[in-house]
């Protein structure tokens, strides 16, 4: 933006030169070849500071990411949604399986991981419990394992 300041600043400054410098010069010969030099001056006012932002201009196309980066980035974003809109679910569900057991837990912790291509396991489960409810931990943990297949972590607070 500095490099357009910088040459409509100069055709400007040409321009007001050029008029004040004509009001004090006569009619006749030497007019002439004031408004011819004038001319000239003005042309390379303007050319010079053009040439100059033009120059100036790098494009770095370089610092842009490739195609297949940005796949890979979109590709990563939408399989950590996935493992977190995953985790969420799982421990709704725990939750309400609990609930309709009696059991109320004071909360649950599903931790996922990406296992291969397109496939995700659960790696553990925890499950905070009151101490009033600790006479309910093997309980827990057998529902938790039949219903999920993993063996919990029941701690009790």
């Amino acid at each position: 933006m500095s490099g357009l300041n910088t040459v409509v600043l100069s055709a400007c400054a040409a321009a007001l030169i050029g008029s004040l410098a004509s009001s004090f010069i006569t009619e006749g010969g030497t007019k002439k070849i004031f408004t011819l030099v004038m001319g000239a001056f003005m042309v390379c006012a303007m050319i010079v500071p053009t040439v100059n932002a033009v120059k100036n201009i790098h494009p770095s196309i370089e610092a842009y990411p490739s195609y297949s980066d940005l796949t890979a980035t979109a590709d990563e974003a939408y399989q950590e949604k996935l493992i977190a809109q995953t985790r969420f679910n799982l421990e709704q569900t725990l939750t309400a399986l609990l609930n309709q057991n009696g059991i109320e837990p004071q909360s649950v912790s599903v931790i996922l991981s990406a296992a291969e291509e397109r496939s995700i396991m659960i790696a553990s489960v925890s499950i905070y419990i009151d101490e009033s409810d600790f006479g309910l931990s093997d309980f827990i943990s057998d529902l938790t394992v039949q219903h999920f297949g993993i063996t919990p972590s029941v701690i009790t607070e």
